[in-house]
């Protein structure tokens, strides 16, 4: 079959954007065989899968970090994206240029041409090209370092098709995407836990006992040692506007007092998850990394739209389910340099209609310092329903309660209303905090 040229980046986007329309997931097998059709694993260097509910993007970000501090050269896969598409595949701490992702991308899609000329029935969806894009970006660049995000569970989701990691890492498991990973905490562990690979040891979260019996069993079946880090494992001294202190017990090294260039008191738990991590992987073979290198690694990561200042005292978080709105409100009421008294503070909302919004509502509403609560709704078929979102929080709150139909008319009516020293916190959708993002970041004269 005849090769097929995209000539630009912003074409090869707008082609995948278009994907979802005509494909859908293919069964694991079936993503495998492409894969080991056209992909050498042993190019990748040491692989670290990474999967969870919440805190698994920050935690590769850690990993991401502290190996860039190490000196090795380093690619990471994960998602979703914030405002480009490119955000997903990382080198060396950076989304890939135009150049380089354009050129993956027709490598792919002859690949594709050129597998489906051989008789097989095979479309890669939307998420299935990108990791397969960034599997080859890794490639090319002959990385020493991958890591890699799970998009959706772990058992059935595309990077599963990778078969010797060098680390299994599974963050905090909570209730979300119930509709594809079951409806108990034992159900959702069971999906994360099938990332564990025969041999290969595993660092998790231990943070609700029904999911951390269920890894600990598939690990014993694999024959993988386990590291379990847990809230005893780590201690937080002090949380400011810019940074957290914190101290992280450990057996391996006295790291004294760490910092995170974030105000998320969240972020420690992840830093601990990612550093007991780089202590397991400096026994497997990245010698490199020292006590030195992840103390600079945890406080040179950042990740955006994790409880992120945009602009002053404009504060952007990506908690986007129960868990996640939990941590969120923990970070502002734990924040001891923070002072409400006598100002305005707006909380922007938003949602996806397939999450348990309510929930999350119920919690938004008990944080005391909030004085507004700014409603909007997210373009497109997955937003939830504007009405509805206002509907909830009227019911949970007696505080102010505004709804505007465009995102842009809420950050608009919140940034002139709160005052000269007002807070505004936007919450509730990584898909909101993208869309806000591209909206404050310099590109846009509006506001």
């Amino acid at each position: 079959m005849e090769e097929r040229m995209v000539e630009s980046y912003v074409e090869a986007e707008a082609f995948l954007e278009k994907v979802p329309w005509f494909t859908k997931k293919n069964p694991p097998e079936a993503t495998e065989r492409f894969y080991r059709r056209y992909f050498a694993e042993e190019c990748l260097g040491k692989i670290i899968h990474v999967a969870g509910t919440n805190g698994k993007g920050s935690v590769c970000a850690f990993l991401q970090q502290v190996c860039i501090e190490s000196g090795y050269h380093v690619g990471m896969f994960v998602s979703p994206h914030l405002i480009t598409t490119r955000e997903r595949i990382c080198l060396d701490g950076r989304p890939v240029s135009e150049k380089v992702f354009l050129e993956a991308f027709n490598r792919l899609e002859n690949r594709i041409i050129d597998y489906i000329g051989e008789g097989n029935d095979y479309r890669p969806s939307y998420f299935e090209r990108l990791f397969f894009i960034g599997i080859s970006v890794f490639a090319e660049a002959r990385v020493e370092v991958t890591i890699l995000e799970t998009g959706l569970g772990g058992r059935l989701d595309t990077t599963n098709v990778v078969k010797a990691p060098v680390l299994s890492v599974i963050t905090e498991i909570g209730f979300d995407h119930m509709e594809y990973l079951g409806s108990s905490l034992g159900e959702i562990a069971g999906e994360k836990a099938g990332i564990i690979k025969p041999g290969v040891p595993v660092v998790f979260w231990d943070g609700k006992s029904e999911a951390t019996v269920v890894l600990k069993e598939k690990a014993a079946k694999c024959g993988s040692i386990c590291h379990v880090v847990s809230k005893k494992d780590y201690k937080i001294n002090e949380i400011r506007k810019k940074f957290i202190d914190f101290s992280v017990c450990s057996r391996y090294y006295d790291y004294g007092r760490l910092v995170a260039g974030s105000c998320a008191a969240y972020q420690a738990e992840n830093a601990a998850i990612a550093i007991r991590a780089c202590e397991v992987l400096h026994g497997r073979g990245l010698e490199r990394i020292t006590a030195s290198s992840i103390k600079e690694g945890v406080r040179n990561m950042h990740w955006r739209g994790r409880m992120e200042e945009i602009m002053p005292d404009v504060y952007i978080d990506g908690a986007h389910n129960e868990d996640g709105v939990e941590a969120f409100v923990r970070s502002v009421t734990d924040n001891c340099e923070m002072d409400f008294d006598g100002k305005k503070c707006f909380l922007i909302f938003s949602a996806v209609k397939d999450k348990r919004y309510d929930n999350m509502i119920d919690r938004l509403c008990g944080l005391a310092p909030v004085t507004d609560f700014v409603i909007t709704r997210i373009p497109g078929e997955r937003g939830a329903d504007l009405a509805e979102l206002e509907k909830q929080f009227r019911i949970h709150t007696d505080k102010y309660v505004h709804a505007f139909a465009q995102i842009e008319d809420a950050i608009g009516f919140a940034l002139a209303n709160r005052g000269e020293k007002g807070v505004i916190y936007i919450v509730g959708s990584l898909y909101l905090a993208g869309l806000v993002e591209d909206l404050l970041g310099g590109k846009n004269d509006k506001f």
